[in-house]
């Protein structure tokens, strides 16, 4: 069988979405190896897979993109994927020329399955932006991609209500979260000799982060013992404004940004951290969430990411994604002593591993293309 993954880059300012595909894909072809797998995606910078050993029934392919901020192009997207001939694409994403490209291939191949992950992209806060284009276009084509394919991918429970909540049948969607590489931690303790801690954000750049509430919060707290380090890419000068912002608070003693971080640089990032913040106004998922508590930090997001967990097993906090409610979130995590935070770190640790692991979740996907195979025999 061949099997498809599309998505629109494998670019670090993808962000979680490159990062997850890339990495679901590895572990879906390690475990069926006499299964052929492939990547199809458009050229980008700083792409994700340079130093990656790919697994040798995975193949990535990519197709000349000419980006812009409104929509980029890309070149012969439905000719590769002719030539590739899949079983089975599974898209990851809306809103591109990958929408068009699944809807005519499905349109022409009514025998195989297609599925599309509309990756937390119907959530209220991503239609909002850029409301009016979105609905229209929503309107005129996604609606029809969605209607015309097999399944639908979810990676919580907040975005299946989402999806409901916009007319799909429950019937057509399925629950798979996103998984995570658990890292082996030293046993020596990696943070420098400093009289403050560290807080880390580690995402992308951009405004559904909650980034500037993050910053008007530490406006109002100027802890004295903890500093905040931003790690991630941004899009145009998005990482100036909030530069700028951090002066005008005078708040640039606090924060600092460190830009895009990857392999060594990124786990010490994370190894020499004490806490991880999201403050994100929506998330579908929130790999980042994962890969933080991977490395045993306690987290503080909002009551918009599905994190449940964080509430009921004393992981962090949960806030509602407001400058007041995170300011006070913050505060009771400055507050809390250094051996609190480490305890909660560990038991963060302890449920993304038993519940998380990419190969639990390869195993999870392989069921439901399987399932989607047979139901159109």
């Amino acid at each position: 069988m061949k099997f498809l993954t599309i998505t629109d880059s494998l670019g670090e300012e993808a962000g979680g979405l490159a990062h997850a595909s890339l990495n679901l894909a590895c572990a879906a072809a390690l475990g069926s190896p006499n299964d052929e797998f492939y990547i199809l995606c458009g050229t980008d910078k700083n792409e994700i897979d340079g130093q990656l050993t790919l697994p040798k029934n995975l193949i990535i392919i990519k197709v000349p993109c000419f980006r812009n901020k409104i929509f980029p192009v890309t070149l012969n997207l439905l000719e590769q994927i002719q030539s590739i001939s899949p079983d089975l694409i599974h898209l990851k994403g809306l809103w591109r020329q990958a929408s068009f490209a699944c809807y005519t291939w499905k349109q022409c191949n009514p025998m195989k399955p297609l599925i599309v992950q509309t990756a937390g992209m119907l959530e209220p806060w991503a239609i909002n932006r850029n409301g009016l284009m979105k609905l229209v276009y929503y309107h005129i084509f996604e609606q029809k991609l969605l209607q015309i394919c097999d399944y639908i991918h979810a990676t919580s429970k907040r975005e299946m209500l989402s999806l409901v909540e916009a007319h799909i049948a429950p019937k057509k969607i399925f629950l798979l979260e996103e998984g995570i590489d658990l890292p082996i931690l030293p046993t020596a303790s990696m943070h420098e000799k400093s009289d403050f801690k560290t807080l880390l954000f580690l995402s992308r750049l951009h405004p559904v982060k909650g980034i500037e509430l993050l910053i008007e919060a530490f406006s109002l707290l100027r802890p004295h013992r903890w500093k905040c380090k931003i790690v991630g890419m941004g899009l145009g000068n998005y990482q100036q404004h909030l530069e700028d912002t951090c002066r005008h608070l005078v708040v640039s003693d606090y924060i600092e940004f460190l830009g895009p971080l990857s392999g060594d640089e990124k786990q010490r990032a994370f190894l020499s951290a004490d806490a991880f913040v999201l403050p994100s106004y929506s998330e579908s998922f929130g790999i980042a969430i994962a890969e933080a508590m991977s490395y045993a930090l306690p987290v503080i997001t909002t009551t918009e990411t599905p994190w449940q967990a964080i509430d009921d097993l004393s992981l962090g906090w949960r806030v509602p994604p407001n400058c007041n409610s995170l300011t006070k979130g913050l505060f009771e995590l400055f507050s809390t002593e250094s051996s609190t935070l480490r305890e909660m770190g560990q038991r963060s640790r302890i449920f993304v591993a038993n519940n998380y692991s990419w190969q639990a979740i390869a195993l999870r996907l392989k069921i439901y293309y399987e399932k989607a195979l047979n139901s159109i025999v």
